[in-house]
């Protein structure tokens, strides 16, 4: 298991369905040890694509570790490529401590279900948009069970970027949803992120 220290990055990249492939390889020329890549949605900000059921896009997430150096050449390279549409965000420990960052991510982790109420206020709020995956929880013993097989829970996993001066906003409007009431239904954690750049001919 690796464990981040301060010189190295969480990096975590938003981009079109199909185009994780071009920025690992980009990532591999510019040092990178690898990656995951996982299958997520873009929420549309448009209300009436929304409604139409059409907002909503399939979405390429990839998640890397890499020391600073290699991480920022990475993004550099992506950004230089030009052909890569998305969003990258630079997570970890590295930095002055106490310093406040002008990104925050926030990630929340529910049980399936709830997603579409939780960006609903999360856009009241103020944020522009999120990206949601799709997860499992792990079994424990108190799991309830069917035919002696654990039956682990769905998740719906909520990843939003926002400017630091939202965060308390968007996460009071979050936790306040009476949905969320329920003991055990998810958690909510946010990070400062220490560098955020969109990707493609667009930046």
């Amino acid at each position: 298991m690796l464990l981040l220290d301060k010189q190295h990055l969480l990096l975590i990249a938003i981009v079109g369905h199909g185009q994780a492939g071009r920025f690992m390889k980009i990532a591999k020329d510019a040092g990178s040890t690898g990656g995951s890549v996982i299958p997520a949605k873009g929420t549309a900000s448009n209300t009436l694509l929304r409604v139409l059921g059409l907002g909503d896009k399939s979405k390429d997430m990839v998640i890397m570790v890499s020391d600073d150096e290699h991480a920022h050449a990475i993004v550099d390279d992506v950004r230089a490529d030009g052909r890569i549409q998305g969003v990258v965000a630079l997570l970890g420990s590295k930095g002055e401590d106490g310093m406040a960052t002008k990104w925050k991510m926030i990630t929340i982790i529910v049980n399936v279900g709830y997603a579409d109420d939780i960006m609903d206020a999360a856009r009241r709020a103020g944020a522009g948009g999120g990206t949601i995956t799709h997860a499992r929880g792990t079994a424990s013993p108190e799991d309830v069970r069917f035919l002696g097989v654990p039956l682990v829970p769905e998740k719906e996993m909520i990843m939003i970027l926002c400017e630091s001066e939202k965060t308390d906003a968007i996460v009071n409007a979050i936790s306040s949803l009476e949905c969320l009431d329920e003991p055990g239904i998810g958690i909510l954690f946010t990070q400062g992120v220490s560098g955020f750049m969109n990707l493609g001919s667009g930046k």
